[in-house]
């Protein structure tokens, strides 16, 4: 089978250039495969042991900039906290804020040709398509002192009746208060799909440390690990 590369509107947008998926099922297509001129923006992602693909896509110039964790947990009984409420269209504002301000681990703060900037746009813009009715089956939110939003997650569920954390993000002022694992308790504790769901799962970055420590005192375990490469285009 050949290399194919899907177009991404939602980064080309936001970085300013072509941006792409390639989906190589194997190594000799990743060899034979054309990639785009420069200023582009082309991401892979191979499992950890797959080291033939991780290879052939680092002589094709590709760069790891993140080692993906997927941390999965059984379905549980929880009581909902409090201070946890769905998400109003009014919070847009505050938490596509929370999302430009909070993340620092994903895949385009570390790596270095793209500037933090754009990563906190791209981040902004992924939690606000919520609210457009463009991202997410949910969002459940953390109320601060105030009443205002201290900090969100959104969810997507599958047919299995599975929810998976889209995005998970707490103010920096509001960090070290629990909320965090309170909203993790809260979507063990989700009924928007007429039931609590029959599991949870959760990506996160190996450099996340916090996140992952969260996770697993949360009872989640890794399920599995993939490199996260990007590749900015050939030289004209």
């Amino acid at each position: 089978m050949s290399a194919a590369l899907t177009p991404d509107a939602f980064l080309s947008e936001r970085m300013g250039r072509p941006a792409f998926t390639l989906h190589a099922p194997e190594p000799g297509a990743i060899a034979e495969m054309a990639l785009p001129a420069a200023p582009a923006f082309v991401t892979a992602k191979v499992p950890a042991a797959d080291t033939p693909r991780l290879c052939a896509l680092q002589a094709r110039g590709f760069r790891v900039v993140d080692t993906a964790l997927t941390f999965e947990a059984p379905g549980r009984a929880e009581t909902p906290p409090s201070g946890i409420r769905a998400a109003r269209p009014q919070d847009r504002e505050a938490v596509t804020d929370i999302a430009r301000k909070a993340f620092r681990f994903t895949r385009f703060h570390l790596d270095p040709e793209i500037d933090d900037h754009v990563a906190a746009r791209i981040k902004a813009d992924w939690a606000g398509n919520y609210f457009a009715g463009r991202r997410g089956d949910g969002m459940l939110l953390a109320e601060g002192p105030a009443g205002g939003a201290a900090g969100f997650l959104l969810f997507l569920r599958d047919a299995e009746a599975r929810l998976t954390i889209d995005l998970i993000a707490v103010a920096p002022d509001m960090a070290g208060r629990g909320l965090g694992r309170a909203l993790v308790a809260a979507a063990f504790a989700d009924r928007t799909g007429g039931a609590p769901p029959s599991g949870l799962l959760v990506g996160t970055q190996a450099a996340n440390t916090p996140s992952c420590r969260l996770y697993e005192a949360c009872g989640f375990r890794l399920a599995r690990a993939a490199y996260v490469l990007h590749h900015h285009g050939l030289p004209a």
